[in-house]
């Protein structure tokens, strides 16, 4: 607690949709204390055409997303993939000076979570961390196919 705040824990998450590389889009979802913020999820349409590079797309999200600095940074970054997206992710904060701790949540065939990759003192939060990712994943699709139904 500082002052009379109430300190939660954040939260973000990250996933890009895209179809073979058409209408790239990437968002960004919050959990706070395992409740969802739906008010500060964001959408990013890829400016950048990355194709299907998962990765350029998410250094690209995670790049403007940190120039909003009047927007709490989180405790922790969740990525959608494995150890492409989390590197990218952790380059990205590097890059721009910024110590957020970062896992990535890897997935089966049957995009069912198989593996948190990162630290595993996070694992703590493992309920939130999934229900962050299939949060962004869900919220990635629909976006995507907002958008490719005004074409």
């Amino acid at each position: 607690t500082i002052g009379d705040m109430e300190v939660t824990f954040r939260i973000e998450s990250y996933d890009i949709a895209h179809m073979s590389g058409q209408n790239v889009v990437g968002v960004m979802t919050v959990v706070e204390d395992s409740e969802i913020k739906k008010s500060e999820y964001r959408k990013f349409k890829i400016k950048e055409d990355p194709g299907v590079n998962d990765t350029k797309a998410l250094s690209e999200v995670l790049t403007r997303r940190l120039g909003h600095i009047e927007w709490r940074f989180p405790d922790l970054i969740v990525v959608d993939g494995g150890t492409a997206q989390k590197r990218v992710m952790e380059k990205t904060l590097l890059k721009n000076n910024i110590k957020i701790p970062v896992v990535s949540v890897v997935k089966d065939e049957r995009h069912k979570p198989k593996e948190i990759l990162g630290d595993k003192k996070w694992l703590v939060h493992e309920k939130d961390i999934l229900f962050s990712n299939s949060e962004a994943h869900r919220y990635a699709i629909s976006f995507h196919k907002q958008l490719r139904g005004r074409i």
